[in-house]
């Protein structure tokens, strides 16, 4: 609160929330949410107005029986909103809608065996616990009532095209500004979201049963929180190892050149007395997967703090462990080493396998909420988009395929299954992925084809388990004839780049190989054309690396922001929002445009564009990294 009042700091939990509840589907399930309570008020009032949204709530409670939107609670310096509120009488049922889904079969679905109260599920329901303090405040003779509407997981659509009856005009200004195409009968009759009465529950954490966090129970952090909003004062709050490594008030060196405060930073110096000198050093929050609670709380921050026997080298043999990863990274840091750490031999067994051609792929996917097909659940996947790279025997490198469905209300996960096979059943060779997503995502297609009705499912499905694992979840075992090469874990068996700080994404690795491989250096930065590269959507004049300042540019840099050919006025009759797509969140932001938004057919065909671009890198991304391995292990 104390800094995310402040605009003079960075607040990465606020950017963009609307376009991520919109890739999220949330706006739609707002929408459905108001319909099983149609002809209600909107509460209209500008953020902080808070007399006069307060005054518009106590106006409608007037009347014996009204539906309110976003009503307002105000009561001695605490204010509250809720999404819908009911009053009938002298009742008040308290709604409050999350684009989040339950199982309503589970019998307890927000508590754990012990009684307590789920993590996942903690600040949802301190949330509306807060909008009924305040609102029995305002109104004590009222009898209060507080609910959740969420998506179900066990309901299915009845339904084919759910999610395209709740679109945003191209007018829209926020998530008031949808376009309803189904009755709220209807809507009601097809529903997948479900009521669920968390009174008990929310009784309990006004009662003080239950732990906020650090200590804090209700009562008090509603004192702490309401003095820090009044004094602006520095609350002091106990440091968290999770909660602080992931700071949305942390900045980037691209916002601190903007002018933006660091309330991670101004933090840090305030309880540990450390110089923003020091904060520019390595911190213990660098280091992958690690849990470092108790050094915080011993106040160690800096990696240079750290007793030496902890970053004592072990001989390696055949695979790196968790604690050998970290145990590396922390001397490598504290000496300053930027060499890269390779288990030669293990990695060249392990490359021996592989066999030619060599296969890189990537998903582009989402989760809606409300479902594309009747006999669909919220949240199930669905698959968008894939790349395709290949590399012959004899070093030829080929944009092989892609897919992209870029319809609007089409369910394209068989297709996309069927592109996919036919990409990858024209030989035996290895086929790669990075980190596990990918064989989540086909054994969820697999999952909804054993439940459809498509022509040649069992062939779809067998294709599905010559290279996907079993997940855990996963109702039969098989063993894949050909199964996926997951490069992460190749990278974390084998291999650690200091300059990745400790990720292991392909995001991190990317600029890092390229900074620091001759081979990549040289090959790469000629273009396209002059390295006999195939692409699908780039230009042959293309180059992948480029230096400014004697610094590598992110390659996902050099993708062309979306518009930036057109002039000043069509970019003006733009409704997507969005400026670039070159990370996997943008993309799933992308597509939810492209599904929910009324938009015309030039800046779709730009949006398609820009994701082929976006995806066709993730591939080559894979394929660098191969050709790094290759070479560093020669």
């Amino acid at each position: 609160m104390y800094y995310a009042n402040n605009e003079l700091y960075v607040n990465n939990s606020a950017n963009n929330s609307f376009l991520k509840s919109l890739a999220e589907g949330g706006f739609q399930v707002e929408a459905l949410a108001r319909l099983h309570y149609p002809n209600g008020h909107f509460i209209s009032a500008k953020r902080g107005e808070y007399n006069s949204s307060f005054d518009q709530t106590v106006n409608l409670f007037e009347k014996d029986e009204v539906v309110v939107y976003e009503a307002s609670f105000l009561r001695d310096n605490l204010f509250a909103m809720s999404d819908i509120v009911i009053k009938q009488g002298n009742k008040l049922k308290i709604i409050e809608v999350k684009a989040k889904s339950f199982d309503s079969t589970e019998p307890n679905p927000f508590r754990s065996k012990e009684n307590s109260i789920l993590s996942g599920w903690k600040p949802y329901l301190f949330d509306i616990a807060f909008q009924k303090f305040v609102a029995q405040q305002c109104f004590p003779d009222l009898k209060i009532e507080t609910y959740f509407m969420l998506a179900d997981k066990s309901k299915v659509a009845t339904i084919d095209g759910l999610n395209q009856q709740i679109r945003l005009p191209q007018d829209a200004s926020s998530r008031k500004d949808v376009k309803i195409l189904i009755s709220a009968e209807h809507a009601r009759e097809t529903s997948v979201l479900e009521e669920v009465d968390v009174s008990k529950i929310v009784q309990e954490i006004i009662n003080d049963e239950h732990e906020y966090s650090q200590g804090l129970i209700f009562s008090q952090a509603i004192q702490l929180l309401k003095k820090t909003y009044i004094e602006n004062e520095f609350p002091n709050w106990p440091t968290n190892f999770s909660g602080c490594k992931n700071c949305e008030f942390k900045t980037t060196s691209t916002q601190e050149n903007q002018g933006f405060l660091s309330g991670f930073n101004e933090c840090f110096t305030k309880k540990y007395n450390l110089t923003e000198q020091e904060l520019k050093l390595p911190t213990i929050f660098e280091i992958w997967n690690y849990r470092g609670q108790k050094k915080l709380e011993k106040g160690i921050i800096l990696l240079n703090q750290l007793e030496k026997k902890e970053s004592s080298i072990t001989n390696y043999t055949l695979k790196l462990t968790p604690a050998d990863r970290r145990l590396i990274q922390i001397q490598k840091s504290i000496n300053s080493d930027p060499s890269i750490f390779i288990l030669k031999e293990p990695l060249k067994a392990e490359m021996k396998k592989w066999q030619f051609p060599l296969h890189f792929i990537d998903f582009e996917t989402s989760a809606v909420a409300l479902p594309f097909t009747s006999g669909m659940s919220p949240y199930e996947q669905v698959a968008f988009q894939f790349s395709h790279h290949i590399i012959h025997q004899d070093g030829r490198i080929v944009h092989h395929s892609e897919f992209l469905d870029n319809s609007t209300g089409n369910f394209p996960n068989f297709l996309f299954i069927k592109e996919l096979m036919n990409s990858l059943n024209k030989d035996e060779g290895t086929v790669f992925r990075f980190a596990s997503h990918e064989n989540s995502i086909l054994n969820s297609i697999k999952n909804q084809l054993e439940k459809s009705t498509e022509d040649n499912k069992d062939e779809l499905i067998d294709f599905i388990k010559s290279i996907a694992k079993p997940t855990n979840s996963s109702k039969d075992e098989w063993i894949p004839t050909r199964s996926f090469v997951d490069l992460r874990e190749v990278v974390l068996d084998f291999y650690y780049h200091p300059q990745t700080k400790g990720s292991n994404s392909i995001k991190a690795i990317l600029p890092a190989i390229l900074s620091s491989c001759s081979f990549l250096k040289e090959k790469y930065s000629k273009t396209i054309r002059e390295i006999n590269l195939t692409s699908l959507n780039f230009p042959d004049t293309h180059r992948w690396f480029v230096e400014k300042h004697n610094q590598v540019v992110d390659p996902y840099k050099l993708l062309p922001s979306l518009f930036e050919h057109w002039n000043e006025d069509e970019k003006l009759n733009t409704v997507s929002g969005l400026s670039d797509i070159n990370n996997g969140g943008e993309a799933l932001i992308a597509y939810g445009k492209l599904q929910y938004t009324d938009m015309n057919e030039f800046e779709r065909t730009e949006i398609t564009k820009s994701l082929k671009l976006y995806c066709e890198l993730d591939t080559l991304a894979m394929v660098m990294l191969y050709e790094h391995l290759l070479f560093i292990s020669s």
